[in-house]
């Protein structure tokens, strides 16, 4: 009914009668930023010990960032097919990875705060045995709830 009147303001999309709905997709969309900038905020403190700006880094994490992130709904495709073997990436590659930044930031000073709980939700899932399939896999260390009709 108030649609045209909200979508002066932006987007207005509909999720149900359930107000909480909506506001646990901006829930989700805040998660995702705000954990993007700790990201970022990390990869920060790790130049700086090289003596890069933030403003630099910012500049260089922003085009990178520009560049993968178109990536994500074809992660959720997988996601939310549950089958992890059709492998872009697997989960020891990204260990690998996980545990080179991990070092890095310690030779650095950097505390471990954002980067290591990342790495905490890859060797959840090598342990149980995934570290074959796709790094996306991560996700199930999540514990999320059962897939529910929508």
């Amino acid at each position: 009914e108030y649609r045209s009147a909200l979508e002066t303001l932006g987007t207005a999309e509909y999720f149900g009668e359930d107000a909480g709905r909506a506001s646990l997709v901006d829930f989700a969309l805040l998660g995702a930023m705000y954990t993007t900038f700790a990201g970022y905020y990390h990869g920060a403190a790790m130049v700086r010990s090289m003596g890069m700006s933030a403003e630099e880094f910012g500049n260089r994490a922003a085009a990178w960032l520009t560049a993968v992130m178109p990536s994500l709904p074809m992660a959720g495709a997988q996601i939310d097919s549950g089958d992890y073997t059709q492998v872009f990436q697997p989960l020891t590659f990204t260990k690998t990875a996980l545990d080179a930044i991990v070092s890095a930031s310690r030779e650095a000073g950097v505390d471990l705060d954002i980067i290591g709980p990342v790495r905490n939700l890859v060797d959840r899932q090598i342990a149980a045995g995934h570290g074959a399939e796709s790094s996306e896999r991560a996700f199930e260390s999540l514990n999320p709830p059962s897939r529910r009709a929508a």
